[in-house]
This record gives structure tokens, C-alpha cells and sequence, in this order.
């Protein structure tokens, strides 16, 4: 099968001096868009990203829902994500990103996903900020720029926690924004190793039985969980897992749809046909032919 040509960076394709694999950035983002222009096209990433917008306007999609960009706008993608932009030569901001590893090493227990901004099935990928909070976030974000430049002793540790802080901030700021109806933690739990799980699977097309049995729930209870949190079955997830790797693969990568299909565990191209068309609303070949438009 073809190789696709989708790029996936990691951090040290962005020059980052921190050696093993634990990895920060953080920079200006006019400054890395001068000095990465390889990123305008669709990437994903294999790490978690950080977008302050403080200056500029414009587009920025993730996963195929466009979003506008414009100031006091901050952006969360998590690993796999397919993204691009398109923003005006004034945007200004920062751009942070950081390898797991790099974060869990001082906070082995936390869990990156308990961050809403993480959660992909429950949240959107973006926060609007008060000029006071942006100003507040910024100050963070001017420390750990200071620990970079000097490299002291310890720089890595402080890092770390200023680190820690601005997602706890950005929690406290995001939940608060959103005004969302707060779920029971056990069931935040389970949506969690539920996404963890079709992550793993979507391509096997178990049936929902076997995620119900990994929660150590009854298919009816995991039903019922989805519909109160997301507003969708479980079945629904996990066609919606498989559309948006259709749609991914159709996009970026030189498959023909019959390829897109067998990689999706689809060995009746005409069945996947049907179905993507049904979840969609146009043929897999219409969808292709509407994404090289946009590339």
C-alpha cells in the first residue's frame, strides 16, 4: 500500500535543544512561522499543542471543522490531529508544545486527557480569553520563555510546574467559559478509556458489547452514558472514529478509495461506499476531489 504522504512532525523536527525523549517548545509564533514555513500545508503532530493568538485574524482547521482565529484566542490539539491555517501576515502570539513524557515526569499521575481541552469527544478545541486572563496566561508564558534562554540549574523542573500551572489555569478559565453541565468523575473516567479504546479499534468493527465489556458495563449503561455526555450512542462514536480516518486517509494520503477501504478494515469497497456516503453526505470520490480545492 502507498506510503501517505501526510507529514506527522515531532518535536525535534523543530530544532528543540533538550536531548532523550522528553521534549518542550515555546516560541513566538510569527518567529516560528519565519522559521518553519514547512507547517502551512495539513500536518498532524505526535505531541500536545498550545496556540496563543494575541494579534491577526484568520482560519485554523483541525480535523476537518474550520474554526476562526482571532485575537485573545487560544487553540488545544492533542496527538494525531490533522491541522492547517490560514492567517493574516500581522498574527502574532505563542506556540507551545510538549512531548508527554516530558510533563508526566514530574506529575506521573496526572493524566493528560483529564484536561477538558484534551477530551475530544466532550469538548471544542478552543478558548476565548479576557484581555485580563490573556495578560495573566501571558505572564506564565514570559517565565518559562526566561527559563529557556538562561537554561539554569533546574530549568526543566521550573518548566515543568509553570507548565502545570498554565494548564490548570487554562482549566479553571475553560470550564468556567464553556459553562458546561458538569458529569459525575467516574463517567468522565469512562469516556475517556471508551475514546482510548476506539482509538485502539475503530478498524476491528467490534460491536459495542466488547467496549461495554472493557468498562466493566452493560452495552445499554455505556448507551446511556454517551447519550447524556456527548448526546450520541456508542455506535455513533465509533462510526464517527471511522469516517474521520475516511476522511483523513481520502484527504492526504495517494489511496484509492478502495485502498482508503480495506485500510479501514472495509473489504466490500461498496459497503464503505454506502456508509461514508450516508455519514457524510457525498461519495468518498467527491469528498477526495473537494479536499485537493483546499490544499
Amino acid at each position: 500500500m502507498p506510503e501517505a504522504p501526510l507529514p506527522i512532525f515531532q518535536i525535534q523536527d523543530f530544532n528543540t535543544r533538550l536531548q532523550q525523549e522528553r521534549y518542550f517548545y515555546l516560541k513566538p509564533f510569527s518567529q516560528h512561522l519565519q522559521e518553519h514555513d514547512f507547517i502551512q500545508k495539513p500536518h498532524k503532530h505526535d505531541f500536545y499543542i498550545l496556540l496563543f493568538i494575541t494579534r491577526g485574524t484568520g482560519t485554523h482547521t483541525i480535523d476537518f471543522e474550520t474554526y476562526p482565529v482571532k485575537p485573545n484566542t487560544v487553540f488545544f490539539l492533542t496527538p494525531g490531529q490533522v491541522h492547517n491555517w490560514q492567517l493574516t501576515p500581522d498574527t502574532e502570539g505563542y506556540i507551545l508544545f510538549f512531548n508527554p513524557a516530558y510533563y508526566l515526569l514530574d506529575f506521573p499521575h496526572h493524566k493528560l486527557q483529564n484536561f477538558p481541552f484534551f477530551q475530544n469527544l466532550l469538548h471544542k478545541p478552543f478558548l476565548i480569553l479576557s484581555d485580563a486572563d490573556l495578560l495573566k496566561l501571558e505572564s506564565i508564558i514570559k517565565s518559562m520563555e526566561q527559563e529557556l534562554r538562561q537554561q539554569q540549574a533546574y530549568t526543566n523542573a521550573i518548566i515543568r510546574n509553570y507548565l502545570d500551572i498554565l494548564l490548570l489555569q487554562l482549566t479553571r478559565l475553560y470550564q468556567t467559559e464553556k459553562q458546561e453541565k458538569q458529569l459525575p468523575a467516574g463517567m468522565h473516567s469512562q469516556l475517556e478509556q471508551l475514546e482510548n479504546l476506539i482509538d485502539a479499534h475503530y478498524k476491528e468493527h467490534l460491536p459495542v458489547s466488547y467496549y461495554a465489556q472493557q468498562l466493566n458495563v452493560s452495552a445499554k449503561q455505556l448507551n446511556e452514558i454517551c447519550k447524556r455526555a456527548i448526546g450520541q450512542t456508542t455506535t455513533e462514536l465509533i462510526q464517527n472514529r471511522i469516517i474521520l480516518e475516511a476522511q483523513r486517509l481520502l484527504a492526504y494520503a495517494d489511496l484509492t478509495v478502495t485502498q482508503v477501504a480495506a485500510e479501514l478494515g472495509y473489504f466490500d469497497a461498496t459497503y464503505f461506499f454506502r456508509f461514508f456516503k450516508k455519514k457524510v453526505g457525498q461519495t468518498p470520490e467527491q469528498f477526495k476531489n473537494s479536499q485537493l480545492y483546499l490544499s
